[in-house]
Parts: C-alpha cells; sequence; structure tokens
C-alpha cells in the first residue's frame, strides 16, 4: 500500500453523512463488501460540497475520500466526466484487484445525478 493510499485511509477526509445534502447515491455492491453512499450539496448545477459512507478496505476508502475532493466544487457536468482513472492518478499505483474501487465513486454520482435530475423534473411548480 503506498503512502498515499495510507494517509488518505488515516484521515478519511468528507467521510460522514451530510445531513442537508441536496441528493444521494450510492455505488458498489452490499451484498459483495465494498460499497459507499455518496452525500452531495447542489446549488445551480454546481457540487458545493461531498460526503460519504463507505464500506470496505482501505482502498475503498481511500479512493471515495479522492473521488470527494474531485468533484466538490465542479458543475455536476463536468464531475460526471471523472472517472476511476483520475482518483488512481491521484493516488498512483493500486494493484488491479482494488482498481475497482475506483469506480464506486462514479458509479454514485451516477446515481445521484439520476436522483437530482428526478427531482428537479419531478418537483410540482407553481403556476
Amino acid at each position: 500500500m503506498n503512502e498515499k493510499v495510507k494517509e488518505y485511509f488515516i484521515n478519511q477526509p468528507n467521510l460522514g453523512v451530510m445531513e442537508d445534502a441536496t441528493v444521494m447515491g450510492r455505488g458498489g455492491d452490499p451484498g459483495c463488501g465494498d460499497y459507499i453512499e455518496l452525500y452531495l450539496k447542489i446549488e445551480n448545477d454546481r457540487i458545493l460540497k461531498a460526503s460519504a459512507m463507505v464500506a470496505g478496505c482501505a482502498y475503498a476508502i481511500a479512493t471515495t475520500c479522492v473521488f470527494t475532493e474531485l468533484i466538490t466544487g465542479k458543475s455536476l457536468d463536468d464531475a460526471m466526466l471523472l472517472g476511476g482513472d483520475d482518483v488512481i492518478r491521484v493516488l498512483g499505483e493500486v494493484p488491479e484487484e482494488k482498481i475497482h474501487c475506483s469506480l464506486m465513486g462514479p458509479e454514485a454520482l451516477r446515481n445521484a445525478a439520476h436522483n437530482y435530475i428526478m427531482a428537479k423534473i419531478c418537483t410540482p411548480f407553481e403556476v
């Protein structure tokens, strides 16, 4: 395990439930182990804040922490362009059997974006 992964695992930035989240999305598979819930505070389609709850190994925790940092401050459209490769680029070397951990954040973001868009189009409005 490289030093960056250890640092994120120990410090765990942006981990925790966000009580005032605009939306939440899930990634991974709770039945198999690695799983995240991604919480986003969104205003004017921009991610102001991101946090997550993670069930999994040190790599799952580190990759999720990096992903929350990468998407914070970005427009939802720009954040959707980020993938597991971007997470791995920040962390450096990740064992092949742990690459799937870097994909949970983007998966959870797609799920959250879907929930966000559905809430926007399905919310009643005043005439």
